[in-house]
């Protein structure tokens, strides 16, 4: 028995409850109630963490577009070029999705945006001094707000 690979898919939906903004994501299972920061951070951010979290090389990786039947993009067109990730944003900017996309599939998509692959861990990292405290972690910076 194989094990399914993660899908580089990830989609989030923005709602309102009790009066207060609140993103379900499609690989989380609760929804999250959105901070003070502005939404739009929020979601990249998350979406960051999730391509952080759940590295796939370069070869297992596929068109999520194609998967779907090439059903967020008209017109037809066959998939082809390089994966690339692809970062849309439909129904008046409540639902946001990135994803593995051809660049055939990314051209055709409407209100959307290849952005930057994460930065790779480097190969070499130089120890910390044991004398030193540690820095205090930082986000993903730059990155993140590329996407």
């Amino acid at each position: 028995m194989t094990t399914p690979l993660p899908a580089r898919v990830w989609t989030v939906t923005i709602s309102a409850t009790a009066g207060r903004s609140t993103f379900t994501c499609s690989a989380c299972p609760s929804p999250a109630v959105a901070s003070d920061a502005p939404l739009a951070r929020q979601i990249r951010r998350h979406f960051a963490h999730h391509l952080t979290t759940t590295p796939l090389p370069a070869h297992l990786r596929i068109c999520q577009c194609r998967e779907y039947g090439c059903a967020w993009h008209r017109p037809q067109v066959p998939c082809s070029g390089p994966l690339r990730l692809l970062l849309t944003r439909t129904d008046a900017g409540r639902t946001w999705r990135l994803a593995d996309t051809c660049l055939g599939c990314a051209s055709a998509t409407p209100h959307a945006a290849p952005v930057p692959e994460p930065p790779r861990p480097s190969a070499v990292s130089s120890p910390t001094p044991v004398s030193e405290p540690p820095e205090p972690m930082q986000g993903p910076g730059e990155w993140v707000e590329a996407l």
